[in-house]
């Protein structure tokens, strides 16, 4: 890792604001970052090693130290499960084996990444160094599903909650790394404030199809003959309910644009949005939302994707004809 991507955003987080305030009182022994966003959490921990070693403490990225943490080459820093896999026995026993020996400067700090891939076995192998910890040395949990963490690992860390970003500042970070405005709404609005999940969806081809493909079914649905065929594209997708993330989003901006066109989402494209939502109403818009929500739900317990796909069509049709204006 050469340079942080979200360095500002998370600067200006608030999990790193508190971070900061332990700075001057103290730093734990230990800490558990939460967050389903891995990428911005790796980002995180190299944010705040930075900040620890940092010439200036602050994490500036530019001074010797900065560097030394950014390329992998400061001597008290560790890392496990980097790949994020399963994190074995042996893995942990090996990664705190030198936990009792003196740091090089004045501490050392190690960082698991996807802490809850331990199992309770490894857990309560690092609970013994919990339990004991060297004044000199600060651990690091990263984790994406907290109920997978024994209680009394939980119970030994403070745990900060990662933000998640609003659209704006999601917008404005993928924009600071060279890519184009309508994909960076795109990605900003399907992030759900996630950063790394916005710079995936900005990488992804699919999504602009997605998008694509969610405006045309709103657009050409019109009559029960026209179903057939939309189905056949929607169940086409490789991830069908990333499909119903965005058809969600275009609903949502659609029902916005009925009030102010200046608050839609996707800027680029705000006035064909003000236009498709035309052809709806408040009440339409309002229980087609509901309909995909109920959609998720039913992929989420295995039901036929066809199927409901199929019933989902059949609802956006009935209630764009029920409440026709």
């Amino acid at each position: 890792m050469s340079e942080l991507r979200f360095l500002k955003p998370l600067k200006n987080s608030r999990a790193f604001s508190l971070l900061k305030n332990d700075f001057g009182k103290g730093l734990g022994h230990a800490y558990m970052v939460v967050s389903p966003d891995d990428n911005a959490v790796d980002e995180f921990f190299s944010l705040v090693a930075m900040a620890i070693f940092c010439e200036t403490h602050e994490p500036c990225g530019a001074c010797a130290e900065c560097r030394k943490i950014l390329n992998g080459n400061n001597g008290d820093v560790f890392h496990l499960n980097e790949k994020r896999d399963k994190i074995k026995v042996e893995d942990l026993q090996n990664f705190l084996s030198g936990v009792n020996v003196k740091p090089i400067g004045e501490r050392k700090l190690y960082f698991v990444h996807r802490a809850d891939l331990m199992n309770a076995q490894s857990q309560n192998k690092l609970l013994k160094t919990f339990e004991e910890p060297p004044a000199d040395v600060t651990i690091f949990l990263g984790v994406s599903n907290e109920a997978s963490m024994l209680d009394t690992v939980k119970s030994r860390a403070r745990t900060i909650y990662l933000d998640t970003f609003d659209e704006h500042t999601v917008f404005e970070t993928l924009l600071s790394l060279g890519i184009d405005a309508s994909t960076c709404s795109i990605a900003a609005a399907c992030s759900e404030g996630q950063l790394g999940k916005a710079l995936k969806i900005a990488n992804s081809p699919d999504y602009a199809e997605l998008y694509r493909s969610a405006l045309n079914l709103l657009k050409f649905l019109n009559r029960s003959s026209d179903i057939a065929s939309l189905d056949s594209g929607v169940i086409a997708q490789r991830d069908v309910n990333a499909f119903l993330d965005v058809l969600s989003i275009i609903l949502r901006d659609m029902l916005v644009a009925k009030e102010d066109e200046d608050l839609v989402l996707q800027k680029h494209i705000a006035t064909e949005i003000s236009a498709l939502a035309e052809n709806y109403s408040r009440h339409a818009l309002a229980d087609i939302l509901l309909a995909v929500n109920a959609a998720r739900r039913k992929l989420s317990l295995n039901v036929n994707p066809a199927a409901t796909v199929d019933s989902l069509l059949f609802t956006i049709l009935e209630e764009r004809h029920k409440w026709k204006q």
